[in-house]
């Protein structure tokens, strides 16, 4: 991957053709000076690169592996251009290793970490492991470094206190959680802001009982959605979109250390998991974590009906919004990380603070 001041001629961008320029590693509105490297798009369309704030593994790791660059590469080669590694329930002190893990590798950029638990509620635990499994702890959150999300249950005891202490800093995410609709809109009161693979691991929407997901519609809060296409029925996908819009909808992939690998036996969370056909299950037949990549479930999600470049804005600008950084859009001042697309919309380069990565 070789750094460069670049050039991309002929780029579509909303159905206009420009140029975009880049300035070390950032868009810009003026041509650099000893430009090293000029593409020529030939029309084709570009978007700004995906950004993951939700997957656990791929090809075979896991986050909790600690082997990180791998999941660059793999994730860069599948055009998310940044992640957040996202940690299962375990031990205290196995996940403060994994926080304390060098992220500085070339590919997709680690924005900082994403834990799911351990502070959830053991009814809705799904795969998570119900020995690790505990009440919050701020004192002990504090030996985590870099974190930038973290999954929460806010009925358990004293969820709201560490909601109301920790996020200013850090995005609370409702999840794994058996909240009502009032305990939700106290949490989003106090600070929470985003809903961990709503429809998954919490109590469902219901007319007279509207839940967390109820709260979340009424606040306008984002919406965390696994858009693999059968984690989310079609026509809950169109809901959601409808009800969150392109502005709070965050497209996740939420995948699991088998995604990548071919058919056949596996692991993931400890359990003997069986691939087949791009689906990871248990030999029950239950759903066992999602073997997609972000930019198969944005292309899943145009296949639903979304307009493709909503979907993309959904797994580009809405996350990067949520998080708070200049990425996700193809404008003057934001990070030069970008797809540039076949006419299949297949990817056909990916480019990542201005470097030719693919």
């Amino acid at each position: 991957m070789k750094t460069n001041n670049i050039i991309i001629k002929n780029a579509k961008i909303g159905g206009q053709i420009k140029d975009i320029f880049v300035c070390g590693g950032v868009i810009s509105n003026t041509k650099p000076d000893n430009c090293q490297v000029t593409i020529d798009a030939q029309g084709k369309k570009v978007i700004p690169g995906l950004i993951d704030v939700h997957t656990h593994g791929c090809i075979g790791i896991d986050t909790m592996d600690r082997d990180l660059e791998p999941m660059c590469r793999y994730h860069a080669e599948h055009g998310t251009t940044s992640w957040l590694p996202t940690t299962i329930t375990a031990s205290i002190d196995d996940t403060v290793k994994v926080t304390e893990a060098k992220t500085d590798f070339e590919g997709a950029n680690i924005l900082g970490f994403h834990l799911e638990g351990p502070y959830i509620n053991m009814k809705y635990k799904g795969a998570q492991n119900p020995d690790y499994i505990k009440n919050p702890d701020i004192s002990e959150f504090s030996r985590f470094k870099n974190v930038k999300m973290i999954t929460v249950a806010p009925e358990i005891d004293g969820g709201i206190d560490f909601i109301k202490a920790i996020s200013k800093d850090t995005i609370v995410s409702i999840g794994h959680t058996d909240c009502t609709y009032e305990q939700a809109i106290e949490a989003i009161e106090a600070g929470a802001n985003c809903l961990t693979h709503t429809y998954n691991a919490m109590p469902p929407i219901h007319h007279r009982n509207a839940g967390p997901i109820g709260a979340a519609v009424e606040k306008q809060i984002y919406a965390q959605l696994i858009c693999d296409g059968f984690h989310i029925a079609k026509p809950i996908v169109l809901a959601t979109y409808k009800m969150f819009g392109k502005d709070r909808m965050v497209i996740i992939s939420d995948s699991v250390r088998p995604a990548g690998l071919p058919d056949g036996v596996s692991e993931s969370g400890g359990l003997t998991v069986y691939i087949k056909n791009k689906q990871i299950r248990l030999a029950d037949g239950t759903i066992a974590g999602s073997y997609a990549t972000l930019y198969e479930c944005v292309l899943k999600a145009h296949e639903f009906g979304i307009p493709f470049d909503e979907a993309v804005y959904m797994a580009s600008t809405t996350p990067a919004n949520m998080l708070g950084i200049k990425k996700g859009q193809i404008k003057d001042g934001y990070d030069a990380d970008l797809l540039i697309l076949n006419d299949d919309l297949s990817i056909d380069k990916v480019i990542i603070s201005g470097k030719v990565f693919k």
